[in-house]
């Protein structure tokens, strides 16, 4: 597909997404037993404008989860080894691997509850994916900064989501600035790192955007397999799309770890499906043949000590 066309097929679908927020409304993730409905003991809880999920126990008056009690703060340094590539330009817009026999795994949406399960799962299938991470989705990223440092001491990539999911289509460009340097600020004291890739809250993206994120040192990335668990697909409806690819599809696939069913089941059971399949599971980084971990970060410093600063 011409740049062109996909660049029109991404808009037309964020703006699909935005006109049909209360069609997406629907309760997913564990619990979830049709439209709008749980199994006894879970509440259809809003997360934001355009997605619920079942939780347990009662209905919270928020668009945000409760706030997880905050965790002790460990300094955070990649084991991952360093290794050659040639990194792309920033205001790159991606959807697709190049590196032959390779996936790139990807969630978006977290930190959350499930996450760190996650990572256990995809570090014993010896795996590595990339994590496209928000700051005010699912409760306060630094309420989760054990769960990144964990995923990035694992040598899982860490990319952003921009802080509080907004779609950048509709933003003007100060707009855009706000979204990606705040988050930018908690990586950098969490990690001690900036993020070179971002993935726009729907795909949403157009020249402002681009332009923007460019001037910003971001290298953008959609995706060519949507999983569509954010839409209420069953584990085994997202599985089907897996299994009818053919060899070497080189996919970066969409999937968010916020939502327990596919933390539990359809992200370990995707790490599995690749390594039968003879193709290597590699970061986004990895799989363009970007060197490491040059074509993922800038390192601005060691993660810095929690303070009074580390608040949404």
């Amino acid at each position: 597909m011409k740049a062109v066309a996909l660049s029109s097929l991404l808009v037309a679908s964020a703006s699909l997404v935005s006109a049909q927020s209360a069609a997406y409304g629907q309760c997913g993730g564990n619990g979830w037993t049709g439209a709008t409905t749980c199994v006894s003991g879970y509440t259809c809880t809003k997360v934001n404008d355009w997605y619920s999920q079942c939780v347990p126990g009662a209905a919270t008056t928020t668009a945000q989860q409760p706030t997880t009690p905050s965790v002790p703060t460990t300094t955070a340094t990649n084991p991952q080894p360093t290794s050659g590539g040639t990194d792309l330009p920033y205001g790159t817009l991606v959807q697709r691997c190049t590196v032959p026999n390779t996936i790139a795994i990807t969630f978006d949406d977290g930190p959350y509850t499930w996450t760190s399960a996650l990572i256990d799962s995809l570090n014993r299938a010896n795996v590595t994916a990339t994590f496209f991470v928000v700051g005010t989705m699912y409760g306060c990223i630094y309420n989760y900064a054990d769960v990144i440092q964990k995923a990035y001491n694992s040598g899982h990539q860490i990319a952003s989501h921009t802080w509080s999911h907004k779609d950048l289509t509709g933003q003007a460009a100060s707009g855009i600035q706000t979204e990606v340097t705040r988050l930018e600020t908690a990586l950098k004291k969490i990690l001690g790192i900036k993020p070179k890739w971002l993935r726009p809250p729907y795909g949403g993206q157009n020249s402002n955007v681009l332009s923007t994120l460019r001037g910003y040192n971001y290298k953008v990335v959609t995706w060519n397999l949507d999983s569509e668990d954010w839409n209420g697909a069953s584990v085994a409806s997202s599985q089907s799309k897996f299994n009818a690819l053919g060899a070497d599809p080189r996919i970066i696939p969409l999937e968010h770890d916020a939502l327990q069913s596919t933390a539990q089941q359809l992200g370990p059971w995707i790490a599995q499906w690749a390594n039968s399949k003879g193709l290597r599971a590699v970061t986004l980084s990895e799989c363009l043949g970007e060197s490491i971990p040059g074509g993922q970060y800038e390192l601005v410093g060691g993660a810095t000590p929690r303070d009074n600063t580390w608040v949404c």
